[in-house]
Order: structure tokens, then C-alpha cells, then sequence
């Protein structure tokens, strides 16, 4: 078979004794015959890839299946463009690093993905210039001061200053945590343009890349399960089963299976992993469940929930909904969470009255109006957040988009483990 450029078959892989056994090429429909992919090889002088094949061993298990056709054709050609999209974004990476570490974290990994750019250093690279540009406006504004407004300078100062601090605070987020996240301003101005309709969210998140909403989300969906006749099953899923390598033993019941991971595939800008799950033993009487693997880990989220949980429950009820949802739906759900967000509400009114109490403030004070909103603001979230606690729902806070929720050990081990693992699965592509 002869192709203008690489297409996304695997060649067979005859293995080593004892260590690893022959793998199977991918089996092409071609027509109304099979046939096995044995090797690739490239003729740069023509511009062609040549695929040697096969038929279908008789009796060999089939786990890679793909129909030639113009729907394969299709993908091969969008892989190929896109291949096409990085090699000429590579000179200009130097360019594209702070510009694209400024977008929303979801947008970011989509773009970084496309541009074949690593999104965690796009948010370093990005915050770092942040902040060096507000550091030079402010070097800027000291040297063009006059004496008369010396005043002036002196009070501004404070207010630059800590507009240094969020481009430094991603820095770090990418160095020590492997955290990615956009500039607040853009990603503000990413959030009015969905408010009013001109931006829509992508609701389809099974595509590369792995995104943090994509991670949650595939991780509610069950794996497909193929029963095969010789009584071994195979598990299809979007999401790397990171500890269901070779080795691994699952026990259902009196029940135990072996676990035998196949190379990931690459269909229509999704990334398939399938495990190939054989009894040991005598014939089980039932076979692993679907979410097996995500009950796995979601147990280990919900222990990391459960050890932080135990001194900062307060903080975790100020969190988004979905975040509430993961660190106490196995305990009751926003009947658990009462307590914290109640106390912490609380808090909230009490800092609100505390602050009301310093207001009017000496005569034309220009910070009064800004603390009187802030007062009045902390005492409306307190109270409306201890009514819709005893209503029996979650209540997060508003201020919520000021705490690092994302950054958290239970909701970042779990979403980094899954990222860096397709990452690494793409890499043999040259899709990154």
C-alpha cells in the first residue's frame, strides 16, 4: 500500500523471548479482505510511504482494527495538516510562548496542542513576561515622575506592585506544580465574549488534547467492554489506565484477572487505550465492571479529599459545585459539607461587619467606597450561602475565583498523572 505521507497504522511487533511477545499489526479492511501490517518504510526521494501487507493470520486475534476508505483518508490528511500547522510554528516558538500562555487554561491546552507547544512552559514563559512588563511600567513611571507628583507615584506604587504578583504566582504554579492557567484579564475578556454569545465553549471533550474539564469528565464515563470468544474481554477507553500495566492482577469476587495493555490508537483526533483482560484460573463467573478503573481512581480522590478535608474543610466548601461534588458526595453529599460552609460563611459575615465598622473613614477618604462595597459584599455571601446550605445544595462562594482550587493535591495529582501519560502516548506520532 502506497501513501503520500504516514498514516496512523502499527506495524507488527515481533517481540522478545521472555520479555515481551509479538504484537500484531494493525488489521486494514481493504475491500472484503483483512490484512495484517507488518512494516513501514519511507522513500524521502518520492515522498511516499510504502505499507507491506499481509493476509490475516488465520486464528490471530484482531485488536486494532481500521476500514480503508475515504473516512480514514480524511484523518490521515487532518493528522498530516497538523503535523504541517507545527513544523511552521517551530521557528517561531520564542513568539508564541508568552502570547499563548496568556489564554484560559482550556483554550491554552487546545492551542499549545495544535502549535505543538508544551503548555506548562507557555504558562511559565507567559507569566514571567507578565510580570516583567509591569515591573518596567513601573521602573517607567518612577524615572518620568516629576517632583510635584511624587505623592501620586508613592501611593500607585503598591497597586503595580501587586499587579506583579499574579504573572509571577503562574510562574511558579508552572515551575513547582506543573499548573497551567491564562493572564486574569484575558481570561475575563474570554468570559464575557461567552456571556454575550460571541465565543462558545466546546462541548465534545473526548478529542486531544486532554484538557482538566476533559479529564473529569471521561473519567465518568464506562470503559466499552468487546467479550471475545475465547472468554477474554477487551476494555476501550479515552483515558490512559495508568495502573493497569503489564503485571497488574484485577480481583472481582473469588475471581482474578490478568491485565495486558495494547498500544493506544489514534482515531478521528481521539486516543483509544484498550487492555486486554484474561481470567487466570478456572472460568470466572464474572467479569471486571466497566468503571472499574475509574471507581480506582476516584477512590484515590476521594482519600486525598478526606486527609485535606480534615483541617480545611472550611476552605473546600468556599469551592465550585464540581469541586464540592468530588470531596463529599461519599459522605452524604452537601449534607456533609453543612457544617464547613456554615462556618465559613460565618467567618465571611463577621470580616464583612469588622470592615463596616471602620466606614465613613476620615472626610473624602478614597478608599471608603471600595471597602464599603467589599463589606456589604462579604455580608450578602454569607447570607446567601447559609440559605442555600439549608435548602441542601452545595454553596459556593464568589470568591472562590480568588482560591486555588485547581492547584489542590486532590484535584491536581490525578488530572497530571493522565495529562503527562498522553502526552507521553502521542510523543511516537511526532504530534508533539
Amino acid at each position: 500500500m502506497w501513501s503520500r505521507g504516514f498514516l496512523p497504522l502499527r506495524v507488527r511487533s515481533e517481540g522478545s523471548y521472555r520479555l515481551r511477545p509479538a504484537f500484531p499489526g494493525t488489521a486494514v479492511v481493504l475491500g472484503d479482505g483483512t490484512y495484517e501490517v507488518l512494516s513501514e518504510t519511507e522513500l524521502p526521494e518520492d515522498g511516499l510511504v510504502v505499507y507491506r501487507l499481509r493476509a490475516w493470520p488465520e486464528g490471530e486475534v484482531i485488536r486494532d482494527r481500521a476500514v480503508y476508505g475515504s473516512a480514514f483518508v480524511r484523518a490521515a490528511e487532518a493528522d498530516r495538516q497538523r503535523a504541517r500547522v507545527r513544523d511552521k510554528a517551530r521557528p517561531w516558538r520564542f513568539l508564541l510562548y508568552p502570547v499563548v500562555g496568556l489564554l484560559p487554561e482550556e483554550e491554552q491546552e487546545r492551542q499549545c496542542d495544535r502549535l505543538g507547544l508544551y503548555a506548562v512552559t507557555a504558562t511559565l514563559v507567559s507569566g514571567l513576561v507578565e510580570s516583567l512588563g509591569v515591573f518596567l511600567l513601573i521602573l517607567a513611571v518612577a524615572r518620568g515622575s516629576e517632583a510635584g507628583r511624587a505623592i501620586m507615584l508613592v501611593s500607585s506604587l503598591p497597586g503595580l506592585v501587586l499587579l506583579v504578583l499574579p504573572g509571577l504566582g503562574r510562574a511558579f504554579g508552572a515551575v513547582f506544580l506543573r499548573e497551567t492557567g491564562g493572564s486574569a484579564p484575558v481570561t475575563l475578556a474570554f468570559d464575557a465574549l461567552r456571556a454575550f454569545g460571541a465565543l462558545r465553549e466546546r462541548h465534545d471533550r473526548s478529542f486531544v488534547p486532554l484538557t482538566r474539564s476533559a479529564f473529569w469528565e471521561r473519567l465518568g464515563r464506562a470503559d466499552e467492554v468487546e467479550p471475545l470468544p475465547d472468554g477474554t474481554f477487551v476494555f476501550r477507553g479515552l483515558l490512559p489506565h495508568l495502573t493497569w500495566g503489564g503485571g497488574r492482577r484485577l480481583s472481582v469476587g473469588r475471581d482474578f484477572w490478568s491485565v495486558a495493555p495494547e498500544p493506544p490508537v489514534l482515531s478521528r483526533g481521539r486516543l483509544v487505550y484498550s487492555y486486554r483482560i484474561e481470567p487466570l484460573g478456572e472460568p470466572a463467573l464474572a467479569a471486571p465492571p466497566q468503571d472499574a478503573y475509574a471507581e480506582e481512581v476516584l477512590s484515590e480522590v476521594r482519600r486525598e479529599w478526606d486527609a485535606f478535608n480534615e483541617g480545611f474543610a472550611w476552605l473546600t466548601s468556599m469551592l465550585p459545585a464540581d469541586v464540592q461534588a468530588r470531596a463529599f458526595d461519599h459522605h452524604g453529599g452537601p449534607l456533609a459539607a453543612r457544617r464547613a460552609t456554615v462556618a465559613s460563611a460565618v467567618a465571611t459575615g463577621v470580616l464583612g461587619a469588622y470592615v463596616l465598622s471602620f466606614l465613613p473613614g476620615p472626610p473624602a477618604d478614597p478608599l471608603a467606597p471600595v471597602f464599603g462595597c467589599v463589606a456589604v459584599l462579604l455580608l450578602a455571601d454569607a447570607a446567601r450561602r447559609i440559605g442555600v446550605a439549608r435548602r441542601g445544595r452545595y454553596a459556593p462562594s464568589p470568591f472562590r475565583v480568588l482560591l486555588p482550587s485547581h492547584s489542590l493535591r486532590p484535584e491536581r495529582l490525578a488530572w497530571h498523572a493522565h495529562r503527562d501519560a498522553e502526552r507521553e502516548a502521542l510523543a511516537p506520532t511526532g504530534r508533539t
